[in-house]
C-alpha cells in the first residue's frame, strides 16, 4: 500500500539554548489593508510585534502553532550578533507558548513533518511544540522521516559518514545503522508499502524501515574523469618540475544525476534508467530484465507508464561537479514493460539543446526546447510536427501548466484557463506570458503577465489570487471577488484567519470581514464594486 512521506533532503544546521516564557504579544493598533466589495467597508489587519525582527516562520499546516524566528537588533536596528529567540506563539490566543535564545550564526531551526527539531554542533534535539522541552536528542539530521511508522532515518550531524541510521522518533532511540553512500546525495525516495523504503541512489536500496534488512540493485548513475585528472597532474608535474610550481587536481571531475525517476508499476516492481541501461526489479530484489541504452546518450531522464509500454524521455543534461551541464543527447524511447523489449528509440537531434519540459496529451508526447515545441508519437516515436514560437527578446518557454492560473475577463467573475479552453495546452514562457496551443501547436491566444493570476493560498471559503505578490484578490467558491488585500507574499491561511509577515512584526486579517451582509443595499453594492479595481498604493 503506498502513501504519501516526508522526504528530506536539506542539510541544516541548528542550535539551542533553554527557557520559557508565557506572555501576551503586543499589538498596535489596526490598519487598512484592503476593501471589501461586499460591504463597501475597509478591511483592516492587526499587528503584532514581538522581542526582535522577523527573521522567518513555521507552520505545521494544521495546528495555531506559529514558530516565529526573531533576530536581535542592535542600536542602529541592524542584526549584527546574529542572536534571537524562537518564540511559539499560538495564533488563536495570541500568547507566546514558550521561547528560547538561539544564536543564528551557528543555529537553526527545521520544521519536518510534524516534528520541530533544533540541533547545534553534532546534536539533534526534538522539541516538544506546546511546551518548547527536549523530548530527546541525537546526533543525527534526517533525510526521510515516514509518520505512519513514526520512524526517520538520516546520516551524523556534520559529518561525511555514509552510515544511515533509523531514529524511533517517539523516543530518539536508534533502530539500525548500515552503509548508504550519499557523496552525490539522493536521487529520489518512496514508500514502496507499509514498511519499504527505496532510495535511488547509484541504482536502488530497498531497506525495511524497521529493521534495517533489504536488498540492492547496483547502476551506473555517474561518471568519473579520473583520465583526465591523471593526464592533467602529468602535465603539470612535468611542468612543475621546469618552473617549480606545481598545480595537481585531488579529485576527478565527476558527471552525476545520470538516471531516471524510479516508476513503479501495478505489481509493485520498480523500473530504473541509468546511464547505460534499464532494468525492472520485483519486490524481492531480482532483475526481471535489464536493457542496454547508449551510454554516450544518456543523461538525466524521466519515465512513465502507460499500459504496458514504458516510455523513456532522456532530458540531455546532468550534473557536473554539482552544477547543472548538457550531457549526452535527447532521446525518445519505449519499452515493453513485461520483457524490456526496446520498441523504438527516436534521437531527437538539437545542438546545444536540452528538453526543459514534457507533457503528454493523448497518443503524444509534447517536447519543449528554448523556443519550440516538438510532437511526437507515442506509437512509434515519430515526429507528428514542430513548432518555434514567437517570443519576445531574452525569452524562453519554460513549462506547461494547468490548475492555479485565473484571469477576469468581462465577467464578473474569474475564471481557471482550463475552464474555457479544457483541450488546449497552456506553455508559460520565463517571462510569465502564457500561450494557449491546439494539440498541433498552433497559437490560439496569448495571455500577458498582468492579465494572468495565480492562486497563491485557500481554504474552504476563500482562495487568495495575485499577480504581484503584493496586491491581492480574495475569491469566493464562485470565484467572485469579494474584496482586495494589499500585503506582503508571505502569508498563510489559518481557519478564518490570514497572516501575512514583514521584518518588523506579523499581522493578521480576519476574513468575517468580506462576509456578505443580508441587506439588499449591499446586495447591490456587490454588484457593481465588483468593477471596481484592486485599490494601489
Amino acid at each position: 500500500m503506498k502513501r504519501t512521506s516526508f522526504l528530506i533532503l536539506s542539510i541544516c544546521i541548528f542550535g539551542i539554548t533553554v527557557g520559557q516564557t508565557s506572555t501576551h504579544l503586543f499589538s498596535l493598533t489596526d490598519s487598512t489593508v484592503g476593501t471589501s466589495y461586499v460591504t463597501g467597508s475597509p478591511v483592516t489587519a492587526t499587528r503584532y510585534v514581538g522581542s526582535g525582527k522577523v527573521s522567518g516562520w513555521q507552520w505545521d499546516g494544521i495546528s495555531d502553532n506559529l514558530l516565529l524566528e526573531l533576530k536581535d537588533p542592535d542600536s542602529k536596528e541592524i542584526s549584527f550578533t546574529n542572536r534571537g529567540t524562537l518564540n511559539m506563539v499560538d495564533m488563536e490566543a495570541k500568547n507566546v507558548k514558550w521561547a528560547r535564545a538561539i544564536n543564528y550564526n551557528s543555529s537553526e531551526v527545521k520544521l519536518q513533518g510534524n516534528y520541530y527539531f533544533l540541533s547545534e554542533k553534532k546534536k539533534n534535539y526534538c522539541i516538544h511544540p506546546e511546551t518548547g522541552d527536549v523530548l530527546w536528542e541525537n546526533r543525527n539530521e534526517f533525510y526521510f522521516i515516514d509518520p505512519f511508522l513514526n520512524i526517520g532515518v538520516g546520516y551524523p550531524l556534520q559529518s561525511l559518514s555514509n552510515k544511515l541510521t533509523a531514529v524511533d522518533l517517539s523516543n530518539g532511540k536508534e533502530l539500525w545503522r548500515k552503509k548508504v553512500n550519499r557523496i552525490c546525495g539522493w536521487n529520489d525516495a518512496y514508500m514502496l508499502d507499509d514498511t519499504t523504503l527505496l532510495i535511488s541512489v547509484d541504482g536502488i536500496r530497498a531497506i525495511n524501515l524497521t529493521n534495517g534488512k533489504g536488498w540492492t540493485y547496483k547502476a551506473s548513475t555517474s561518471n568519473k574523469e579520473i583520465g583526465k585528472m591523471i593526464g592533467f597532474n602529468a602535465i603539470n608535474i612535468i611542468l612543475g618540475l621546469i618552473f617549480d610550481l606545481y598545480v595537481l587536481q585531488t579529485e576527478p571531475n565527476t558527471y552525476s544525476d545520470m538516471v531516471s525517476n524510479m516508476l513503479i508499476d501495478p505489481y509493485e516492481n520498480t523500473i530504473l534508467a541509468s546511464k547505460d541501461r534499464i532494468s525492472k526489479i520485483d519486490k524481492s530484489g531480482k532483475i526481471q530484465w535489464s536493457t542496454s541504452l547508449p551510454e554516450k546518450k544518456t543523461s538525466k531522464s524521466s519515465l512513465f507508464l502507460i499500459d504496458t509500454n514504458i516510455f523513456m524521455i532522456n532530458r540531455g543534461y546532468a550534473q557536473y561537479n554539482r552544477n547543472f551541464s548538457m550531457v549526452g543527447a535527447p532521446y525518445f524511447a519505449s519499452f515493453d514493460l513485461q520483457s524490456g523489449e526496446q520498441l523504438f528509440l527516436t534521437s531527437i537531434a538539437e545542438k546545444k539543446e536540452f528538453i526543459r519540459n514534457f507533457q503528454v496529451v493523448n497518443d503524444r508526447l509534447f517536447v519543449v526546447f528554448e523556443d519550440k515545441i516538438a510532437a511526437y508519437s507515442l506509437s512509434d516515436g515519430s515526429m507528428i510536427t514542430e513548432k518555434a514560437l514567437e517570443l519576445h527578446d531574452g525569452e524562453f518557454l519554460d513549462v506547461f501548466v494547468d490548475s492555479g492560473i485565473y484571469w477576469k475577463g468581462n465577467e464578473p467573475f474569474f475564471k481557471e484557463l482550463i475552464s474555457d479552453f479544457s483541450n488546449h495546452n497552456f506553455m508559460m514562457t520565463s517571462k510569465g506570458r502564457i500561450l494557449v496551443l491546439t494539440d498541433n501547436l498552433e497559437t490560439i491566444l496569448v495571455y500577458g503577465k498582468p492579465d494572468l493570476y495565480h492562486k497563491i493560498t485557500d481554504n474552504s471559503q476563500y482562495t487568495l489570487v495575485s499577480n504581484n505578490n503584493t496586491d491581492f484578490i480574495l475569491l469566493d467558491n464562485s470565484y467572485v471577488p469579494v474584496g482586495t488585500i494589499k500585503t506582503s507574499g508571505d502569508l498563510l491561511i489559518n481557519k478564518d484567519k490570514l497572516f501575512f509577515f514583514d521584518k518588523d512584526s506579523f499581522w493578521e486579517i480576519n476574513l468575517t470581514q468580506f462576509n456578505q451582509p443580508s441587506n439588499l443595499w449591499h446586495s447591490i453594492f456587490k454588484n457593481i464594486s465588483q468593477y471596481i479595481p484592486a485599490t494601489k498604493s
